[in-house]
C-alpha cells in the first residue's frame, strides 16, 4: 500500500482545524442567512442574464422585437442592483467589481468604446462588456444589424461572469470560510461589523447614484445618473432601496436583532425603510424630477434617505456594541 507523505504545514493546518471551537449556533444561523441570501441573489442574475442572452439572441433573428430584449434588460439590471455596493466579498474576490458596470461614467466612456467597436470590431474589453454597453445598444439609434454585431458576445461574456460570481459564492473553502474563521475567532462582534459593513457599502452607493446627479438646485447632472440613456434612473434607485430592505429582513440581521430582543429598534428599522420608499418620486426618470419645481420633491426624498443612513449606519451598530469606523464604508 503506498501512502502520500503529508507536509507539515498541512498537518499543521489540520490539526488547527481540528482544534477550533465548534461555531456558536446563533451566529451559525446569522452566517446562513447571509450567505442564503447573497448566494441567491448570485443565482438570480445568472438567471437573468441568461435570459437577457436568449431574448438577444431571438431578436437578432428577427423572432422578438426590440421592446423585448430592452425589457429583459431592465429585469437583468434589476438583479444586479442586488449586488452594487459590495465590497471585500466574492465580487472583488473574483474581480469581477467592474465586470458588470462602469458607473459613474462621466465622460461617456461606454458610447466612445461601443462606437469604436461598431467602427473597428475588435476584442471586447473594459465598457464594452457591462450592462452600460448593453444599454447603449438597445437605445441608441442604431439598426438592428448594428446591435446584434455586439450583442450576442456582450451578453455571453455577462453570461460567463455572472457564473464566475456563482462559483465563487458557493464555493465553501471562500467567503463562508472566512465567515466561519470570523465567528470563530472574533466571535459575535467581528461578524456583525462585517455583515453590517456590507449594508453600509451598499447604502452609501445608492447615495452616490443620488447625490451625483442631485448636485445643487441650479446645477443638477442628469447624466450623472445610473442608466441615464434608457431613462431608468429613478426605476434602479427604487429596486437599490428594495433590494436594502431585502437584506436587512432576510440576511440575517432582523433575526438577530429579534433574537437579542431589539424589538424598538425593529420597529424604527421598518418605519424608515417604509418611509424613504413612500417618499421616493414615482416613475422611472430620475432627470424628470431634477426639472424646476420637480427638484423639491427629490430633496424630501433625500431627508427620509438620510435618516434611513443613521439608523442604518449609527443607531444600529451602536445599538449592538460595535462600531463600524471609516474602513468600513470608505468606497462604492
Amino acid at each position: 500500500m503506498n501512502f502520500r507523505p503529508f507536509s507539515l504545514a498541512a498537518l499543521g493546518l489540520l490539526a488547527a482545524c481540528q482544534s477550533q471551537p465548534p461555531l456558536d449556533p446563533s451566529l451559525d444561523r446569522l452566517t446562513q442567512a447571509h450567505l442564503g441570501l447573497m448566494r441567491q441573489q448570485a443565482d438570480e442574475l445568472a438567471q437573468a442574464l441568461t435570459r437577457l442572452d436568449n431574448i438577444g439572441r431571438a431578436y437578432c433573428a428577427g423572432e422578438q422585437p426590440l421592446t423585448s430584449v430592452q425589457q429583459q434588460w431592465r429585469s437583468a439590471f434589476t438583479a444586479w442592483t442586488a449586488h452594487q455596493g459590495q465590497s471585500g466579498g466574492p465580487l472583488d474576490a473574483a474581480g469581477l467589481s467592474y465586470a458588470f458596470q462602469l458607473w459613474p461614467d462621466k465622460k461617456d466612456t461606454t458610447a466612445r468604446q461601443l462606437t469604436r467597436q461598431l467602427e473597428q470590431p475588435g476584442p471586447l474589453k473594459g465598457a464594452s462588456i457591462t450592462l452600460g454597453a448593453v444599454e447603449y445598444l438597445l437605445y441608441e439609434d442604431l439598426s438592428q444589424a448594428q446591435r446584434c454585431t455586439l450583442l450576442p458576445r456582450i451578453n455571453e461574456r455577462l453570461v460567463q461572469n455572472s457564473e464566475k460570481l456563482q462559483l465563487v459564492w458557493y464555493n465553501p473553502s471562500d467567503y463562508e470560510q472566512q465567515l466561519e474563521q470570523m465567528a470563530v475567532q472574533g466571535g459575535e462582534r467581528v461578524l456583525l461589523v462585517q455583515i453590517l459593513g456590507q449594508l453600509a457599502h451598499r447604502y452609501d452607493r445608492i447615495e452616490k447614484k443620488l447625490d451625483l446627479p442631485l448636485n445643487t438646485v441650479e446645477h443638477p447632472r442628469p447624466l450623472f445618473a445610473e442608466a441615464w440613456r434608457s431613462e431608468q434612473s429613478l426605476h434602479f434607485v427604487r429596486t437599490s432601496l428594495q433590494n436594502l430592505e431585502r437584506e436587512y429582513q432576510q440576511g440575517g440581521i432582523r433575526a438577530w436583532l429579534q433574537q437579542q430582543g431589539k424589538t424598538g429598534l425593529i420597529t424604527e428599522l421598518d418605519k424608515a425603510f417604509a418611509d424613504t420608499l413612500e417618499h421616493l418620486p414615482e416613475g422611472d426618470s430620475l432627470a424628470h424630477w431634477l426639472q424646476g419645481d420637480n427638484y423639491a420633491a427629490l430633496l424630501r426624498f433625500k431627508l427620509s434617505f438620510d435618516r434611513l443612513g443613521s439608523k442604518l449606519k449609527l443607531r444600529l451598530p451602536d445599538a449592538l456594541g460595535i462600531s463600524l469606523g471609516f474602513n468600513a464604508t470608505d468606497g462604492d
